[in-house]
């Protein structure tokens, strides 16, 4: 119930927010000492959205203890570099809805113009604000021998490709990554463990794009698993990456060997996957009376769109 309350107090106060980046409404949840916290504004405050998640103790006049009280009306804040972030509303049982305020922070603009930068608008301010972006970041990875365009700054602060991260990729075999290179591993998730991983499972050597590209697309070493206990084994970097293009998993396959279908090569698997030669396909085939048609009369099927013909 008091859940049910604070999402009718979140759909009210969408009504209201301003259509203004540096006013606002929000709504957060307690994920053990984490606030998962999400922004709303714009006209159409379900599209303008921007989340972001920290542990409670970096709020300002805020507790765990207010967030998981029985109700409680609050006002905390969120200072970074580039501008304060002013909350007000209420919270209990862990979560919480309320109104927020914006304040650029005008020394932030300063200093990334005596970096080379033009000034950020207020909605990248409030994104380097909610990702801790500093102007510090900068120097640090210009000192690294790195020149980050005006868009690259952005893609920095938002995937925090930090000194740090570099470094660590450095460490792992992956020294000068170039910043796409770099954004690229954030957005597939690439650290050192899924290096270390990918490495114990037999994928060394493997250069930083299809790398990222394999993470990207869910290449992870459970899947890896996955697959070597269903009995495909040595696969390939490409092999594994079309499989997971074509949605193929243990369960698919064994889906497969139960309609007659037990020695299917990873060509043809990702293939099937790919042009959507499902196991409910092959079965509904089968109740129109075609049964145990070879793969390659599948495919075909499904790429001449012949099996609309059938199912009339």
């Amino acid at each position: 119930m008091k859940y049910l309350t604070f999402v009718c107090l979140l759909f009210s106060l969408r009504a209201f927010a301003s259509s203004d980046v540096r006013h606002g409404v929000w709504a957060a949840n307690v994920e053990g000492e984490r606030l998962e916290m999400t922004l709303f504004h714009g006209k159409d405050n379900m599209r303008s959205t921007m989340g972001f998640d920290d542990p409670v103790a970096v709020y300002s006049g805020l507790s765990k203890g207010d967030l998981m009280s029985g109700g409680a009306n609050v006002q905390f804040e969120l200072r970074r570099d580039a501008g304060t972030i002013a909350f007000e509303g209420r919270v209990g049982s862990g979560t919480g809805a309320g109104h927020y305020q914006f304040t650029p922070n005008d020394a932030f603009n300063r200093d990334m113009q005596s970096l080379g930068y033009a000034p950020f608008r207020d909605e990248l301010l409030l994104l380097f604000a909610v990702n801790d972006f500093t102007p510090q970041t900068i120097r640090d990875l210009r000192a690294m021998g790195y020149q980050p365009t005006q868009h690259e700054v952005e893609e920095i602060a938002i995937f925090k490709i930090t000194p740090e991260f570099l470094r660590e990729m450095s460490q792992n075999g992956y020294a000068n990554l170039s910043l796409r290179e770099a954004v690229n591993f954030r957005v597939g998730r690439v650290d050192a463990a899924y290096i270390a991983q990918m490495r114990e499972l037999g994928y060394s050597n493997i250069a930083a794009r299809p790398l990222a590209d394999a993470a990207i697309l869910g290449v992870s070493p459970t899947y890896i698993r996955e697959l070597r206990d269903a009995g495909l084994k040595d696969l390939t970097l490409q092999q594994l990456k079309d499989l997971r293009v074509g949605r193929v998993s243990a369960k698919r396959i064994d889906e497969y060997r139960k309609l007659g279908y037990d020695n299917l090569t990873a060509h043809q698997l990702s293939e099937m996957g790919i042009f959507n030669v499902t196991p409910d396909y092959i079965r509904e085939l089968s109740t129109k009376g075609y049964s145990n048609i070879p793969v390659e009369k599948l495919l075909q099927l499904r790429q001449m769109g012949a099996d609309k013909i059938l199912f009339k």
